[in-house]
Parts: C-alpha cells; sequence; structure tokens
C-alpha cells in the first residue's frame, strides 16, 4: 500500500523563556555557582523542570549525578543551575515541509527530502526547519530562514510497526497508518505555538530494527519517545529511556516489564487492578443491591482481569454467588441469581467466542430476574442481549464536534478513517497531545481519552488511571 500525502506547516519559534531571578525557589550558591534548591512535585519529569529552569537536562544531571540512574523521586530536594534573565525571543515565521509525490488538488506541495534519514520506505515525517537546501525549495515557496541559535525544537521520536517494506503487510497494519496520521494532525494543531521535529521509524513487529536504532544511538537526543507497540520491543526501548532519561510513552500494550521501577516510562493502558478497582468503585454506592455471580472453572484457567475483579469485590464485602457451567447449560441459572438484586454475570473469559454457546441458555435460564453482563471491550460488536458493563480507557462517544479535526484529516490523507472501537487515528491524536502536554506540564483533555498519569512508586514510571465505566 502506497500512502503520499503532503503537509506544510507555519511554525513559530519556540524556546523556554526564563527569568530566573524571579523563579520564587530558595536559592543558594555552591563552590561560586548560584543553584535553585527544588523540591521535586508529583507527575514531574526531568524534561519539565529543564524547561521551567531554562537549562538542560544534562546540566541538572551534573549537579545531581543519582538522576542518571533512577530520575527523579517525588518530594526530593534537587539542586538546579540559575541562569541569567533570557531575552525574549523574535517570533519568526517559517516553513516545515513534506516531500509529496504527485500532489492531489487542494493540497500544499512541497519541497524535497527533509531529515530523511530517520525515514524509512514510505512514511512521511512533519518536522520544523530553520533552513532547507536552496535547491530542494520549489520557485513559489517563500522561506523565512531563522538562526539555529534561536530556536529550540522539541525532538519527538514515533516508533511504530508500519511494516512499509513488508511484501504482504498484515492485516491489522493500517491502524497504525491511521494512528501515524493522527499523531501527525496533534502536531499541525499545536504548531501555532511550539515547534517540533519528528522522527518517524518504522520498525516492523520483533526486534531487530529496535535494536539497530539503539546501535546507531539515534535516540538518546530524543526530548520524547512514543512507541513501541509490542512488548518485546519495549523492553528494549526501556534501557534507553533510562540510560538517557528520556520520558518514554507506550499506547499499545500493558505488558511493561519495567514499568515499575523504571520512572521514565508512561504506560497508556491501564492495568487490570485499576480496572477493578474503578468498577467496584462505582458498584459500591449500591453494594447492598448488587450480587456478583461467577461462572466456575479452574482457577489457572480464569484471566486475570476476572481474578482482579473478584478480588477486589470481596475485599469490599459484596455479595457473591458462584454458578457452574452445567447449571446454564441446564437453563437452571435462576438458582444463582437474587431477585432483589442486579445480578451481574461474571464469565471466565475474555474470549467471545468461549461463551456463544452459553448466551442462549442464559437467556433461557435467568428467568425474570435482572441480569447485566459483566463485558469485554473487545465484545462490543457482538450481539449481545443483555444490558453489559465493562471498563475502557476509550470514552462512550467520540465528541460530535470534530468537524475541525475531521476537515484537516480529509484534506490531508484524502480518505475515511477505516479503525472503529477505537479510532486509531483519535488515539494517535490523543497520545501526541498528551505526551506534548506533560513535557510542558500542561494538562490536555482528549478527543476520545482522557489520560491520567500517576506514578506507581517513588522510583517506578507512570499508568494511566483514567478508567471509564460504560453501561449499554
Amino acid at each position: 500500500m502506497k500512502r503520499i500525502f503532503a503537509i506544510l506547516f507555519v511554525c513559530l519559534c519556540w524556546g523556554s523563556i526564563t527569568h530566573a531571578e524571579l523563579l520564587p525557589y530558595p536559592t543558594d550558591t555552591i563552590n561560586g555557582q548560584a543553584v535553585y534548591r527544588y523540591r521535586v512535585p508529583r507527575s514531574i519529569g526531568l524534561y519539565r523542570v529543564s524547561v521551567t529552569f531554562g537549562v538542560t537536562q544534562e546540566e541538572i544531571i551534573q549537579w545531581n549525578p543519582q538522576l542518571r540512574e533512577r530520575g527523579l523521586h517525588y518530594d526530593e530536594t534537587i539542586l538546579v543551575p540559575c541562569k541569567h534573565v533570557a531575552e525574549e525571543p523574535v517570533i519568526v515565521e517559517t516553513a516545515a515541509v513534506v516531500e509529496a509525490a504527485e500532489p492531489t488538488e487542494n493540497k500544499p506541495a512541497a519541497p524535497d527530502s527533509i531529515k530523511t534519514d530517520s525515514i524509512e520506505a514510505d512514511t512521511v515525517a512533519i518536522v520544523a526547519v530553520d533552513s532547507i537546501p536552496a535547491d530542494s525549495i520549489p520557485a513559489d515557496t517563500i522561506i523565512a530562514v531563522i538562526p539555529e541559535d534561536t530556536i529550540k525544537p522539541m525532538k519527538l521520536a514515533l516508533l511504530l510497526p508500519l511494516q512499509a517494506d513488508a511484501v504482504q503487510r498484515d492485516a491489522g497494519a493500517d491502524r497504525f497508518v491511521e494512528f501515524y496520521e493522527g499523531a501527525l494532525l496533534a502536531l499541525y494543531d499545536l504548531q501555532a505555538k511550539d515547534q517540533f521535529e519528528l522522527f518517524v521509524y518504522d520498525i516492523g513487529k520483533g526486534e531487530d530494527h529496535v535494536r539497530q536504532l539503539v546501535r546507531d544511538s539515534v535516540l538518546h537526543k530524543m526530548d520524547a519517545i512514543i512507541g513501541p507497540a509490542y512488548p518485546s520491543q519495549v523492553n528494549v526501548i526501556a534501557e534507553v529511556a533510562l540510560s538517557d532519561s528520556i520520558p518514554t510513552l507506550i499506547p499499545f500494550t500493558n505488558k511493561i516489564r519495567d514499568i515499575a521501577t523504571n520512572p521514565y516510562l508512561m504506560q497508556f493502558n491501564p492495568d487490570v487492578k485499576h480496572e477493578a478497582k474503578a468498577l467496584v468503585d462505582y458498584l459500591e454506592p449500591r453494594k447492598d443491591s448488587v450480587n456478583v455471580v461467577f461462572i466456575d472453572a479452574k482457577e489457572a484457567d480464569i484471566p486475570y482481569s476476572v481474578r482482579e475483579f473478584r478480588q477486589e469485590a470481596r475485599n469490599r464485602g459484596f455479595s457473591i454467588t458462584r454458578v457452574s457451567v452445567k447449571d446454564i447449560l441446564a437453563d437452571s441459572l435462576s438458582k444463582a441469581l437474587k431477585d432483589s438484586a442486579e445480578n451481574i454475570i461474571v464469565f471466565n473469559t475474555e474470549k467471545y467466542s468461549n461463551i456463544q454457546l452459553l448466551m442462549p441458555h442464559v437467556l433461557n435460564g435467568k428467568g425474570g430476574k435482572d441480569v447485566t453482563m459483566y463485558s469485554q471491550y473487545s465484545w462490543q460488536k457482538e450481539r449481545l442481549l443483555l444490558p453489559q458493563i465493562y471498563t475502557s480507557v476509550f470514552a462512550t462517544d467520540v465528541p460530535a464536534d470534530l468537524t475541525h479535526y475531521e476537515g484537516l484529516f480529509m484534506l490531508f490523507f484524502q480518505h475515511e478513517h477505516k479503525t472503529d472501537l477505537p479510532r486509531f487515528d483519535l488515539l494517535g491524536y490523543d497520545v501526541m497531545r498528551q505526551m506534548v502536554a506533560w513535557l510542558e506540564g500542561k494538562e490536555y483533555y482528549g478527543l476520545q481519552s482522557d489520560i491520567q498519569f500517576e506514578r506507581l512508586s517513588e522510583s517506578g514510571g507512570f499508568i494511566n488511571t483514567h478508567v471509564a465505566i460504560i453501561r449499554k
């Protein structure tokens, strides 16, 4: 599949403006150098401290060498060198361009390659630049050249299994292309106030491409990394994140080996403990009128998510009933249900195919009692004839007012989005916006996902704890 698109950015210079004498932190003088004594608040990374004080991350580490190995700890006090008041920068417009073959009508054409050393096959990177080779600029393009020392672009790496070079791409590869497209639109919407360099790497599904990136040392100067997709790849990138103090947001898996010990990792998918807690929190105000009915199975066969839900419900004192598959097949489920309660049936599987044969018997055997099924997000396309309750990291409904976003998507990419439940283009948009907001110490409320990161421990990384409870 060949995807060709072009985008013309008009960006404003971006840089941290530091008025060192005015920052409200205690100061000291050590070996002739004025330093701040900064007490680290929650959810703060090294990059955000560097932006706040107008110094580099390496300068902070030089004064606090312990940070190189373990990162920042909540409530610790670190030393940050004071800088002189920075001059206000002059805001100058510049163009960031993308190579486009066969540009379509109404889509801006663009000069030749920019930072294409990091771009695999037919993928495209959008970057903000301060100068462009003269021989790559079309005659009708006006470029404002900005001195290199006046801009500090945010360097972002995007690691995705686009499989651009594959002879036969996986059926699911399109979702990563749409994730990538949404991420590009996020930077487009942010470009009015910030400047970026986006480095895109098509890393496939295995570890080889990722390890090659590490060997080539192309990631160590990044301000942030988004990706990769697969757990084995994450393990490799986690080492880079820790050694080079790079915030790394993992969008697609919750199987992150080092999340509890690596302070630079950020996990988008909540873990099952947070999901179970959120669901029981939701049910607890009506605890006396809820009966949780678990389908019996061997303990080893019960998925971790169901076990966590069961344990959390037990710990909170919920009424719990157990029923066998034999009872369901005999259409005698009703004996396990309570008349004056909402009976929530919890199957011992996360795969809908495992319960298809049971569903008619559940409907026949429940009688006239109030029955709700504990469902999975992945079951939403199935025709289920019972009320459902489930957890999700995604909003119940995508906001209706997406006119701006949808217009941009069609303008630049000339196709409708193909993914649903969730939309991967909106996921890419939200994740990119969230990462930039995180680096700048701001909040972001997503189109499809509101992300709330909490640190696991003083030396651990961050997990998204925003879990929506959906009834359907």
